[in-house]
């Protein structure tokens, strides 16, 4: 198998999680007619583990119902899960070297939430690591999206999304081959749906558990059987999410619900001024740092020191971040007095941008308001939202009323269409609104405390 651990340089092996041919064949017969892939309507219950908060709801995640075997892992008595995506597999490993071997996409985050929540229709369920790929295929992400999307799906793209390969060659003789293999690679005369290495699919299997992990969710030795697979990597729901910084911690939410957070993490020290933003284009918002004119980006949501540090500022300066020229990276800014600095690389030099809008004191926000691709500026005053369409020099283009004085602003593209528009934080309430006009909001719920510095994340 794959070594797994970070900054492993051994020549990965392509080989899957391994079976023998009873027990693949043994799950084969216990699946029983093919099954909808469709997600319950209940949704699934998802159960914290020893210390970890409970997560979003399961309803804005990708939930899908596949075929389950079991498998011995590497490590006796690890409680994991395989699933058939080699680039997973190595992203919950958190192995980046391996992820730019294979050629995965930038969407693979090593700082999402690597887990999978396992339901039975018994109402039994848990929460489980990926830890190995498997079982069958190794590109067989059916759990994502098309082209287009952070991590499309690789092989099998004439499936429907939520469908394993494995399911649709054993039921449906999808890519079928004559003289298909078995296990081992040996060619078997015969004439069967086929898994993406060629070999006779002996089951429709799209997720296969350690025994450990299989004994958790009450499933005895070599039970196998349909179960709801939530991937808690992959939301439904692609508009900005809830973050804060509280001290020297951040507090993520998957979604814009009520509740505790879905997974946090240290970056920085009490003190500095935190910021969000996608520093290297891969779709994700991850951690920054204003420290008295020095900025420190990490690149993955995620426990760890800095990936870039540089210098660009002052003690004293309000940072802002944003992509200020349409590539698709966000990079530092910087608010002094009513005056704007913009620079458009994350490294230590002068700003390419200045220009005055605002006044000192002015609370700063920076989005895309007319989804032209491009970040500028916009300003907070005691409810009024002023905002400006290019990053030039004079008054604002588009004014409007949402909050009160003392509300902390935070803006995000709540709804997906491209624009970001704003959100008030007070006192642990996020209130939303998804236009840029006068009005109430359209989506409230409390996440966080008085006194945290809200963001926003996706």
């Amino acid at each position: 198998m794959i070594d797994g651990a970070p900054g492993a340089t051994q020549a990965p092996d392509d080989t899957p999680t391994t079976r023998d041919p009873a027990a693949a064949a043994k799950g084969g017969r216990d699946a029983g007619a093919s099954q909808s892939n469709g997600a319950p309507a209940s949704g699934v219950s998802r159960e914290g583990s020893a210390g970890e908060a409970a997560a979003a709801s399961p309803g804005s995640l990708v939930t899908y119902r596949v075929f389950a075997t079991q498998y011995q892992p590497l490590t006796a008595g690890s409680v994991e899960v395989a699933v058939p995506d080699k680039c997973a597999k190595f992203a919950a490993l958190r192995n980046s070297a391996v992820l730019a071997q294979f050629g995965c996409p930038d969407g693979y985050a090593l700082g999402l939430d690597w887990r999978v929540n396992i339901g039975r229709d018994n109402g039994r369920s848990a929460v489980l690591p990926v830890r190995d790929v498997g079982p069958w295929n190794l590109d067989d992400n059916y759990w994502d999206g098309p082209a287009g999307s952070p991590r499309p799906r690789r092989l099998f793209t004439d499936l429907p999304r939520g469908r394993p390969e494995a399911q649709a060659a054993f039921f449906d003789d999808y890519n079928l081959q004559a003289n298909c293999k078995d296990l081992n690679g040996n060619p078997t005369g015969r004439t069967d749906g086929a898994d993406q290495k060629g070999r006779c699919v002996l089951n429709p299997a799209g997720i296969d558990l350690s025994v450990a992990a299989a004994a958790q969710l009450g499933l005895g030795p070599g039970q196998n059987e349909w179960v709801n697979v939530t991937f808690l990597w992959e939301t439904t729901d692609p508009g900005s999410k809830p973050i804060f910084a509280r001290g020297a911690m951040r507090y993520l939410r998957q979604t814009r619900t009520t509740g505790v957070a879905d997974y946090n993490y240290h970056f920085g020290d009490p003190g500095d001024i935190a910021v969000m933003g996608d520093w290297d284009g891969n779709g994700t918002k991850t951690p920054g740092l204003f420290r008295a004119g020095q900025w420190y980006l990490r690149n993955s949501n995620s426990t760890g020191i800095h990936d870039i540090t540089f210098g660009f500022g002052d003690p004293g300066d309000v940072p802002v971040v944003g992509d200020w020229n349409g590539d698709g990276r966000d990079t530092p800014g910087l608010f002094r007095a009513g005056r704007w600095l913009l620079r458009n690389s994350n490294t230590t030099g002068v700003h390419d941008l200045a220009f005055g809008f605002g006044n000192p004191g002015d609370v700063t926000v920076v989005g895309d308001w007319n989804a032209d691709g491009r970040d500028t500026p916009g300003l907070f005053r005691s409810g009024q939202w002023l905002f400006r369409n290019s990053n030039t020099t004079g008054v604002h283009e588009v004014a409007f009323h949402f909050g009160d004085p003392g509300d902390v602003p935070v803006i995000g593209d709540w709804n997906a269409d491209g624009r970001d528009t704003p959100g008030l934080f007070r006192s642990g309430q996020w209130l939303l609104r998804n236009s840029n006009t006068t009005g109430v909001h359209d989506v409230a719920f409390h996440f966080g405390d008085p006194g945290d510095r809200p963001s926003s994340w996706r």
